[in-house]
């Protein structure tokens, strides 16, 4: 793929972090109770089945973090299988409960309660906390698998996901790898740098960029194509490496890419390319 893959919070800042995140059971009764009598009201009101279950069937972790989203030099500062993030959000969790409270653990453990409701005919979440925080989010995705959410400042976008999630990886990796045609969600550059960039996202508008056109597909012969980001097609072979860990492609025009599998799965296939550098997230077309 030699086009398509070589081209080469705090939940808005501590304090809102502690507003959409941290993880372990249920709320103690008496702050139920309390929360109750506070503010479950209007959140019960402003709730929808579908938005509502979506939101209050999981505990929501982080999956990825990033800072300056609005921005075109967007970074991420967490993603949950890299070592070296700039923040650590692998404690948060959030919890969020049918009669509009909410608990959650920040990343220090520290545990917070209080309300929720939903805003702007629910497209957007509010949060108030019982240490007076409070933190206003525009959902992006909401299924039962994934939460992403904007801050309104357009600063701070998370991506979350259910707690303990499962991973399907039924058939195995030929099959997951062959049954698709993949197209781009995420894209980063250095991302063995500290803070790697993210120069494209398919909602982003202003991305560095623009990978709506890049599309492959591996066949179970080893034959594979891709179009680029600039709609050039290209053809070629790919083989496993390393006992299915890893991906190599050689294309009509000399080029050849080698890449680490991070993630297979029936909807999503995550690599990194050998070098360390670059890093996609790829999705069924």
């Amino acid at each position: 793929m030699k086009k398509l893959l070589s081209f080469t919070l705090f939940c808005c800042a501590l304090a809102t972090i502690s507003s959409c995140s941290k993880s372990i059971n249920d709320v103690p009764a008496n702050q139920t109770a309390t929360l109750a009598r506070t503010g479950s009201q209007t959140a019960r009101a402003a709730s929808t089945p579908d938005v509502t279950s979506a939101l209050t069937s999981h505990n929501w972790v982080y999956y990825e973090y990033f800072s300056n989203f609005s921005d075109p030099a967007t970074t991420l500062v967490w993603k949950t299988n890299r070592t070296s993030n700039a923040l650590n959000l692998a404690r948060n969790v959030v919890h969020y409960n049918t009669d509009g409270t909410y608990w959650e653990y920040d990343q220090n453990g520290t545990y917070y309660y209080g309300t929720w409701s939903l805003l702007n005919n629910q497209t957007q979440v509010h949060v108030t906390n019982n240490a007076g925080g409070a933190f206003t989010s525009t959902i992006q995705l909401l299924d039962s698998s994934r939460y992403e959410w904007l801050d309104v400042a357009g600063s701070a976008y998370g991506v979350m996901v259910p707690q303990n999630q499962a991973i399907d990886t039924t058939g195995g990796r030929l099959q997951l790898l062959t049954s698709k045609t993949w197209v781009y969600k995420e894209y980063f550059t250095g991302f063995d740098q500290p803070v790697p960039s993210l120069v494209w996202k398919s909602n982003k508008a202003n991305s560095t960029l623009n990978l709506a056109q890049n599309v492959v597909k591996f066949n179970t012969d080893g034959t594979y194509w891709e179009y680029d980001q600039n709609g050039i097609y290209y053809y070629g072979n790919w083989y496993f490496l390393n006992n299915q860990t890893q991906v190599q492609v050689h294309n009509n025009v000399g080029g050849t890419f080698t890449s680490i599998i991070q993630l297979l799965t029936t909807d999503r296939y995550e690599w990194l390319d050998i070098n360390g550098n670059t890093y996609g997230e790829m999705t069924p077309q």
